[in-house]
């Protein structure tokens, strides 16, 4: 109904399932938090390394701390109340057609220990990235008359960087680029220093996965999932459903899937 692009198809079974992603590139699983008579999350922690090739959405009535707690620890994207509302799924395929687009970033940070660090948090998130690393400001600017580049992450003390100027120059030559500043330093104060230029974020060191996370939702226009939202998990502190109460996927939704034809793949649970 959403996208008739897409290819959806459906397990029954934990075999199924584990023969639909052995054999085919899916960008979204959609799985029950009860799954033939199991336990989703159970189901997913015993697909191995199978589960990081998709963005793993976990369905249910209601969500209890520990449910959501665990789905953070196995790696799922979103947990997605039912019955399915079509802006959920929206959110869910914007953040797939992200996922599917090359962007490329910058690295610009004097400390090589640093620069690793931000180096492995890029390669693991989700988002496709050709990341480049630059030691020094004059550096940097070199690399962006070359290179068109998405984001820039810089820490503002790296050698030869000049502030907003060099924001400046950035920016007028690739209007598509997002300059984000990173410092162990006061948030106001640094971008007190760049407050007339085009900054589009700021990250506070030390920064984890769920920070970048965020900020790559935010640069994107994409609505962040409800596993990155801290709100999500107060409202959702509630008793797991027993399993005669958890209702069954809305039967419009079951006949578009069965309709849709496409390229890209999506397990319907």
């Amino acid at each position: 109904m959403i996208d008739s692009g897409l290819s959806i198809m459906q397990a029954d079974s934990s075999a199924s399932l584990g023969n639909i992603l052995s054999n085919t590139a899916v960008d979204i699983l959609l799985i029950g938090e009860r799954f033939a008579g199991m336990d989703g999350l159970d189901v997913i922690e015993q697909l191995g390394p199978l589960r990081y090739s998709s963005l793993t959405v976990l369905l249910a009535d209601h969500f209890s701390a520990a449910t959501l707690d665990r789905s953070r620890k196995l790696g799922l994207y979103d947990c997605i109340q039912t019955p399915l509302q079509q802006s959920d799924l929206q959110r869910i395929l914007l953040r797939r057609e992200a996922q599917l687009n090359k962007l490329s970033a910058l690295i610009v940070d004097s400390q090589p220990a640093a620069r690793r660090i931000i180096f492995k948090l890029l390669s693991d998130c989700r988002f496709q990235l050709m990341i480049s690393e630059a030691e020094s400001g004059p550096l940097a600017v070199s690399l962006t008359k070359a290179i068109p580049y998405h984001l820039l992450l810089v820490d503002p003390e790296t050698e030869g960087w000049q502030g907003s100027d060099m924001v400046k120059k950035i920016t007028a030559r690739q209007q598509q680029c997002r300059i984000v500043l990173m410092s162990a330093r006061d948030e106001a104060s640094i971008l007190a220093q760049h407050e007339d230029a085009d900054v589009a974020g700021f990250l506070k060191k030390p920064f984890y996965p769920n920070d970048l996370e965020r900020l790559m939702h935010q640069l994107l226009g994409i609505p962040p999932s409800n596993l990155l939202n801290k709100n999500f998990f107060e409202e959702q502190a509630l008793p797991s459903p027993a399993l005669s109460d958890v209702p069954q996927p809305p039967s419009d939704l079951d006949e578009a899937a069965q309709s849709a034809d496409g390229n890209s793949e999506i397990v319907w649970l």
